[in-house]
């Protein structure tokens, strides 16, 4: 399984559940995030290839419309390289705050 456990996330509250998923599992490469978001919302993942563009725009530096003129990345959560060579993802101090303590895994024995 790609994700340590569901996530349910309101409608509109992608940013909160992407941070809550990146803090359970920090170094999730974007496609695991955007699996975990279709899976959110009852969107069927076929292939990376078939879903290309499916939630994209949470990696993206671009702004796609005047409306989002500060998108998520770099502002919540930003790359870095994984020792096994793929690109992942972790929270910035700004993303820790987007977190929701109520689905976050808290690693407590």
């Amino acid at each position: 399984m790609y994700y340590r456990r569901p996530v349910r996330c309101k409608r509109g509250d992608n940013i909160r559940c992407i941070a809550t998923y990146l803090f359970d599992n920090p170094g999730a490469t974007s496609t695991e995030c955007r699996r975990m978001l279709c899976d959110e919302r009852g969107v069927e993942w076929t292939t990376s290839t078939k879903m290309r563009g499916q939630y994209t725009s949470y990696f993206s530096k671009i702004s796609w419309s005047s409306s989002w003129p500060n998108p998520p990345f770099p502002r919540y959560w930003t790359r870095f390289r994984r020792t096994d060579g793929k690109i992942g993802w972790k929270l910035t101090l700004e993303g820790m705050g987007k977190v929701d303590p109520a689905r976050a895994f808290s690693g407590a024995a």
